[in-house]
């Protein structure tokens, strides 16, 4: 995986500064959120780098024990939340999503994933609708 690393990590920093050449069109209130990305995928690319050196090389990936059952599950569900969003809306069908997805992946206390997808469902709405002005799919029936 050594290699896999290096090869991800040059793609990363390539990336970065693309993205850094690229919002320099922008005004200066734009083109800063998409500069802190870019600066901090530069600088945790490079830790990656560094850490990458004195790691030997070993497997990570084991196909014989990847689980294609639970792989399409997870695919039938964010196919469903894809259609189902644009006419019910992200905050009502994203923590239902997020929860199903996660006790497909995970079995464990229903308490937990309700909170933290509720939770986690906020986050990116508060995020992206109050900071950044980013429209959310909504009610459309």
């Amino acid at each position: 995986m050594k290699r896999g690393s290096i090869v991800a990590g040059f793609l990363l920093i390539a990336l970065a500064i693309v993205v850094w050449i690229g919002s320099a069109a922008f005004t200066a209130d734009s083109s800063y959120f998409p500069r802190a990305v870019a600066a901090i995928m530069l600088g945790l690319t490079i830790l990656m780098l560094l850490e990458n050196r004195t790691v030997r090389d070993q497997v990570v990936f084991e196909w014989e024990k990847f689980n294609y059952r639970r792989t399409a599950i997870i695919f039938v569900i964010t196919s469903i939340y894809l259609v189902i969003m644009a006419y019910v809306g992200f905050l009502i069908t994203t923590p239902i999503c997020l929860l199903l997805m996660m006790q497909v992946l995970e079995k464990g206390d229903w308490k937990v994933k309700i909170l933290s997808s509720v939770i986690t469902t906020a986050a990116i709405y508060y995020v992206f609708q109050m900071m950044l002005d980013v429209p959310l799919p909504a009610w459309s029936f």
